[in-house]
Protein backbone atom coordinates (compact mmCIF):
# COMPACT_ATOMS: atom_id res chain seq x y z
CA UNK A 1 0.00 0.00 0.00
CA UNK A 2 2.88 2.24 1.29
CA UNK A 3 4.08 2.01 -2.83
CA UNK A 4 0.66 3.63 -3.89
CA UNK A 5 1.37 6.73 -2.34
CA UNK A 6 2.82 9.58 -3.67
CA UNK A 7 7.10 9.84 -3.53
CA UNK A 8 8.48 12.09 -0.76
CA UNK A 9 7.96 15.99 -1.56
CA UNK A 10 5.75 15.24 -5.37
CA UNK A 11 3.46 17.82 -4.39
CA UNK A 12 5.26 20.08 -1.47
CA UNK A 13 7.73 20.44 1.47
CA UNK A 14 6.65 18.24 4.02
CA UNK A 15 6.90 20.47 7.23
CA UNK A 16 6.85 18.13 9.91
CA UNK A 17 5.92 19.75 13.18
CA UNK A 18 8.54 19.56 16.15
CA UNK A 19 7.64 18.08 19.23
CA UNK A 20 6.12 21.53 20.92
CA UNK A 21 4.01 22.14 17.91
CA UNK A 22 1.84 18.74 17.70
CA UNK A 23 1.45 19.02 21.93
CA UNK A 24 0.01 22.62 21.11
CA UNK A 25 -2.29 21.13 18.25
CA UNK A 26 -3.70 18.67 20.26
CA UNK A 27 -4.28 20.36 23.56
CA UNK A 28 -5.57 24.09 21.83
CA UNK A 29 -7.37 22.41 18.82
CA UNK A 30 -7.53 18.75 19.31
CA UNK A 31 -9.10 19.05 22.63
CA UNK A 32 -6.98 16.11 23.54
CA UNK A 33 -5.77 14.55 27.12
CA UNK A 34 -2.22 15.66 28.24
CA UNK A 35 -1.08 12.23 28.27
CA UNK A 36 -2.25 11.93 24.42
CA UNK A 37 -0.34 15.00 23.62
CA UNK A 38 2.67 14.37 25.94
CA UNK A 39 3.03 10.79 24.61
CA UNK A 40 2.85 12.29 21.02
CA UNK A 41 5.37 15.03 21.24
CA UNK A 42 7.52 12.64 23.16
CA UNK A 43 7.06 9.44 20.11
CA UNK A 44 7.76 12.24 17.08
CA UNK A 45 11.69 12.37 18.15
CA UNK A 46 11.70 8.25 17.82
CA UNK A 47 10.84 7.90 14.66
CA UNK A 48 13.33 6.33 12.36
CA UNK A 49 14.27 7.77 8.28
CA UNK A 50 11.94 5.12 6.82
CA UNK A 51 8.77 6.13 9.51
CA UNK A 52 9.67 9.93 9.09
CA UNK A 53 9.54 9.14 4.38
CA UNK A 54 6.20 7.08 5.21
CA UNK A 55 4.92 10.07 7.15
CA UNK A 56 5.94 12.62 4.18
CA UNK A 57 4.30 10.43 1.87
CA UNK A 58 0.80 10.21 3.78
CA UNK A 59 1.19 14.03 3.86
CA UNK A 60 1.90 14.57 0.01
CA UNK A 61 -1.35 12.09 -0.48
CA UNK A 62 -3.47 14.97 1.47
CA UNK A 63 -2.24 18.02 -0.41
CA UNK A 64 -2.75 16.10 -3.75
CA UNK A 65 -5.92 15.76 -3.42
CA UNK A 66 -7.21 18.74 -1.53
CA UNK A 67 -11.01 19.12 -1.84
CA UNK A 68 -11.38 15.14 -2.45
CA UNK A 69 -13.76 13.29 -1.56
CA UNK A 70 -14.15 10.69 1.54
CA UNK A 71 -10.99 9.59 2.80
CA UNK A 72 -7.88 8.25 1.42
CA UNK A 73 -6.55 4.44 2.17
CA UNK A 74 -3.59 4.78 3.98
CA UNK A 75 -1.63 1.57 5.17
CA UNK A 76 -2.16 0.47 8.48
CA UNK A 77 0.70 1.73 11.44
CA UNK A 78 3.22 -0.39 12.02
CA UNK A 79 3.34 -1.44 15.74
CA UNK A 80 6.27 0.41 16.44
CA UNK A 81 4.68 3.16 15.50
CA UNK A 82 1.22 3.61 16.43
CA UNK A 83 1.24 7.26 15.77
CA UNK A 84 2.81 8.05 12.66
CA UNK A 85 -0.94 9.15 10.76
CA UNK A 86 -0.96 11.78 13.13
CA UNK A 87 1.85 13.76 12.27
CA UNK A 88 0.93 14.47 8.17
CA UNK A 89 -2.56 14.61 9.78
CA UNK A 90 -1.14 17.58 12.08
CA UNK A 91 1.37 18.54 9.26
CA UNK A 92 -2.15 19.34 6.84
CA UNK A 93 -4.13 21.77 9.11
CA UNK A 94 -3.00 24.88 7.56
CA UNK A 95 -3.79 23.08 4.20
CA UNK A 96 -6.97 22.61 5.52
CA UNK A 97 -7.41 25.82 7.25
CA UNK A 98 -6.29 27.15 3.51
CA UNK A 99 -9.12 25.69 2.08
CA UNK A 100 -12.07 26.15 4.30
CA UNK A 101 -11.09 30.47 3.84
CA UNK A 102 -10.99 29.71 0.27
CA UNK A 103 -14.31 28.30 0.75
CA UNK A 104 -15.43 30.75 3.41
CA UNK A 105 -15.80 28.48 6.29
CA UNK A 106 -15.24 29.87 9.55
CA UNK A 107 -12.85 29.09 11.74
CA UNK A 108 -14.54 27.82 14.49
CA UNK A 109 -16.08 24.74 12.39
CA UNK A 110 -12.32 24.11 11.62
CA UNK A 111 -11.33 23.94 15.23
CA UNK A 112 -14.63 21.88 15.93
CA UNK A 113 -13.91 19.58 13.08
CA UNK A 114 -10.28 18.75 14.74
CA UNK A 115 -12.18 17.63 18.53
CA UNK A 116 -12.36 14.56 16.68
CA UNK A 117 -8.83 13.50 16.71
CA UNK A 118 -8.76 13.60 20.31
CA UNK A 119 -11.67 11.51 21.00
CA UNK A 120 -10.58 8.78 18.51
CA UNK A 121 -7.16 9.17 20.63
CA UNK A 122 -9.15 8.76 23.82
CA UNK A 123 -10.89 5.83 21.89
CA UNK A 124 -7.63 4.13 21.05
CA UNK A 125 -5.81 4.65 24.39
CA UNK A 126 -9.20 3.02 26.23
CA UNK A 127 -8.97 0.15 23.58
CA UNK A 128 -5.01 -0.09 23.29
CA UNK A 129 -4.01 1.18 27.07
CA UNK A 130 -1.68 3.32 25.07
CA UNK A 131 -1.31 6.52 23.12
CA UNK A 132 -2.75 5.62 19.00
CA UNK A 133 -4.31 6.66 16.22
CA UNK A 134 -5.16 3.63 14.00
CA UNK A 135 -7.32 5.26 12.27
CA UNK A 136 -5.78 7.74 10.73
CA UNK A 137 -6.71 8.05 7.06
CA UNK A 138 -10.41 8.48 8.27
CA UNK A 139 -9.22 12.30 8.79
CA UNK A 140 -8.09 12.68 5.60
CA UNK A 141 -11.59 13.54 5.10
CA UNK A 142 -11.16 16.06 7.62
CA UNK A 143 -8.11 17.74 6.43
CA UNK A 144 -8.74 17.63 3.11
CA UNK A 145 -11.94 19.69 2.83
CA UNK A 146 -14.26 16.55 2.72
CA UNK A 147 -16.01 16.47 6.15
CA UNK A 148 -17.61 18.86 8.80
CA UNK A 149 -18.84 18.53 11.41
CA UNK A 150 -22.37 20.89 12.00
CA UNK A 151 -24.02 20.23 14.85
CA UNK A 152 -24.24 16.83 16.25
CA UNK A 153 -23.77 15.29 12.75
CA UNK A 154 -20.90 14.69 10.83
CA UNK A 155 -21.16 15.61 7.09
CA UNK A 156 -19.28 13.83 4.56
CA UNK A 157 -18.62 14.79 0.65
CA UNK A 158 -18.92 11.19 -0.94
CA UNK A 159 -19.93 9.50 -4.27
CA UNK A 160 -18.73 9.74 -7.65
CA UNK A 161 -17.95 12.88 -9.39
CA UNK A 162 -21.14 12.67 -11.26
CA UNK A 163 -23.42 11.46 -8.47
CA UNK A 164 -21.79 12.68 -5.36
CA UNK A 165 -24.12 12.43 -2.14
CA UNK A 166 -23.46 13.48 2.01
CA UNK A 167 -22.40 10.89 3.99
CA UNK A 168 -23.77 11.14 7.87
CA UNK A 169 -21.48 10.07 10.47
CA UNK A 170 -21.67 10.05 14.53
CA UNK A 171 -19.17 10.90 16.63
CA UNK A 172 -19.78 8.89 19.69
CA UNK A 173 -18.66 12.04 22.29
CA UNK A 174 -21.35 14.12 20.04
CA UNK A 175 -23.71 14.08 22.86
CA UNK A 176 -27.44 12.57 22.43
CA UNK A 177 -28.38 11.35 19.58
CA UNK A 178 -31.62 13.10 19.42
CA UNK A 179 -34.05 13.82 16.86
CA UNK A 180 -34.00 17.46 17.07
CA UNK A 181 -30.41 17.49 16.95
CA UNK A 182 -30.56 15.24 14.00
CA UNK A 183 -32.95 17.93 12.97
CA UNK A 184 -30.91 20.67 13.16
CA UNK A 185 -27.51 18.94 11.91
CA UNK A 186 -29.71 18.36 8.78
CA UNK A 187 -31.26 21.63 8.44
CA UNK A 188 -28.06 23.12 8.56
CA UNK A 189 -26.23 20.47 5.72
CA UNK A 190 -29.05 21.35 3.23
CA UNK A 191 -28.04 24.65 3.63
CA UNK A 192 -23.94 24.75 4.37
CA UNK A 193 -22.84 22.17 1.10
CA UNK A 194 -24.94 24.11 -1.24
CA UNK A 195 -23.71 26.98 -0.49
CA UNK A 196 -19.90 25.83 0.14
CA UNK A 197 -20.17 23.88 -2.89
CA UNK A 198 -22.22 25.02 -5.28
CA UNK A 199 -20.35 23.15 -8.08
CA UNK A 200 -21.13 19.93 -6.93
CA UNK A 201 -24.71 20.65 -5.46
CA UNK A 202 -27.17 22.69 -7.02
CA UNK A 203 -29.65 23.64 -4.01
CA UNK A 204 -31.13 21.35 -1.16
CA UNK A 205 -33.53 20.02 -3.25
CA UNK A 206 -29.83 18.09 -4.91
CA UNK A 207 -28.56 16.59 -1.83
CA UNK A 208 -28.95 13.08 -1.10
CA UNK A 209 -28.09 11.54 2.67
CA UNK A 210 -26.41 8.11 3.06
CA UNK A 211 -25.45 6.24 6.61
CA UNK A 212 -23.75 3.22 6.41
CA UNK A 213 -23.55 1.94 10.44
CA UNK A 214 -24.43 -0.37 12.88
CA UNK A 215 -26.97 1.66 14.10
CA UNK A 216 -29.20 1.38 11.61
CA UNK A 217 -29.33 -2.57 11.68
CA UNK A 218 -33.52 -2.84 12.78
CA UNK A 219 -32.54 -5.76 15.11
CA UNK A 220 -31.64 -3.58 17.12
CA UNK A 221 -35.44 -2.85 17.84
CA UNK A 222 -35.90 -5.83 19.55
CA UNK A 223 -33.53 -4.96 22.21
CA UNK A 224 -33.05 -1.78 23.14
CA UNK A 225 -35.39 0.24 24.98
CA UNK A 226 -38.51 1.82 23.13
CA UNK A 227 -37.52 5.25 23.15
CA UNK A 228 -34.26 4.94 22.60
CA UNK A 229 -32.47 7.68 20.67
CA UNK A 230 -30.62 5.31 18.00
CA UNK A 231 -33.76 3.64 16.96
CA UNK A 232 -35.27 6.75 16.68
CA UNK A 233 -32.06 7.65 14.60
CA UNK A 234 -32.35 4.10 12.49
CA UNK A 235 -36.18 5.06 11.95
CA UNK A 236 -35.20 8.40 9.99
CA UNK A 237 -33.57 6.12 7.14
CA UNK A 238 -34.90 3.58 4.07
CA UNK A 239 -32.42 0.41 4.11
CA UNK A 240 -30.91 0.25 0.80
CA UNK A 241 -28.67 -2.93 1.81
CA UNK A 242 -26.86 -5.08 4.22
CA UNK A 243 -23.21 -3.95 4.44
CA UNK A 244 -20.19 -6.35 5.90
CA UNK A 245 -20.57 -9.74 7.24
CA UNK A 246 -22.70 -10.95 9.78
CA UNK A 247 -22.02 -10.45 13.39
CA UNK A 248 -20.15 -7.41 12.96
CA UNK A 249 -17.54 -8.08 15.72
CA UNK A 250 -15.25 -5.18 14.46
CA UNK A 251 -17.97 -2.37 15.04
CA UNK A 252 -19.38 -3.32 18.18
CA UNK A 253 -16.32 -4.26 19.65
CA UNK A 254 -14.47 -1.24 19.00
CA UNK A 255 -17.92 1.54 19.40
CA UNK A 256 -19.97 -0.51 21.63
CA UNK A 257 -17.67 -1.89 24.18
CA UNK A 258 -14.45 -0.32 23.46
CA UNK A 259 -12.51 -3.76 23.21
CA UNK A 260 -10.25 -5.43 20.69
CA UNK A 261 -12.11 -8.00 18.64
CA UNK A 262 -10.08 -10.31 20.42
CA UNK A 263 -11.83 -9.71 23.72
CA UNK A 264 -13.71 -12.61 24.62
CA UNK A 265 -17.47 -12.16 25.30
CA UNK A 266 -17.81 -13.22 28.83
CA UNK A 267 -14.78 -10.26 29.64
CA UNK A 268 -16.66 -7.23 27.24
CA UNK A 269 -18.10 -4.76 29.80
CA UNK A 270 -21.45 -3.74 30.64
CA UNK A 271 -21.51 -0.50 32.20
CA UNK A 272 -24.28 1.29 30.33
CA UNK A 273 -27.86 0.35 28.45
CA UNK A 274 -26.45 0.10 25.54
CA UNK A 275 -23.43 -2.26 25.70
CA UNK A 276 -25.81 -5.03 28.19
CA UNK A 277 -28.52 -4.84 25.26
CA UNK A 278 -26.31 -5.46 22.26
CA UNK A 279 -24.53 -7.93 24.78
CA UNK A 280 -27.88 -9.84 25.50
CA UNK A 281 -28.21 -10.05 21.80
CA UNK A 282 -24.43 -11.40 21.38
CA UNK A 283 -25.09 -14.25 23.86
CA UNK A 284 -29.11 -15.07 22.14
CA UNK A 285 -26.60 -15.09 18.91
CA UNK A 286 -28.38 -12.28 16.80
CA UNK A 287 -26.46 -12.10 13.74
CA UNK A 288 -25.99 -8.11 13.98
CA UNK A 289 -24.76 -6.23 10.61
CA UNK A 290 -24.00 -3.20 9.49
CA UNK A 291 -27.01 -1.43 7.41
CA UNK A 292 -26.64 1.34 4.46
CA UNK A 293 -29.51 3.86 4.54
CA UNK A 294 -30.78 6.63 2.46
CA UNK A 295 -32.34 9.68 5.26
CA UNK A 296 -36.12 10.16 4.39
CA UNK A 297 -36.16 13.82 4.88
CA UNK A 298 -40.14 13.39 5.57
CA UNK A 299 -40.07 12.10 8.52
CA UNK A 300 -37.99 14.45 9.72
CA UNK A 301 -40.43 17.15 8.92
CA UNK A 302 -37.79 19.02 5.87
Amino acid sequence: MTQDLPLPGAVKAYPEPDAADVRELLLDWCGAETDDADDAAKALGALDPGARETADRLYQSIVADMGGRKWLTWPKPAEAHPLLGLYPLLAAVPDMLAYHREHRIDEDLSRRLLLDVGEKLRLNRRIYGRAGLDVAHWFTGHLRGALYQLGRLQFCVEGDEANPFVGIHIRGEGGPLTLDAVSDSVEWALEFFPAVFPERFDGPEDLVFKCESWLLDPQLRDWLPERSNITGFAALFDIEAAVGAEGNRADLWRFVFARTEDTPVEELPQDNTLQRSVLAGIRAGVPWRGRLGRLNLARLGL
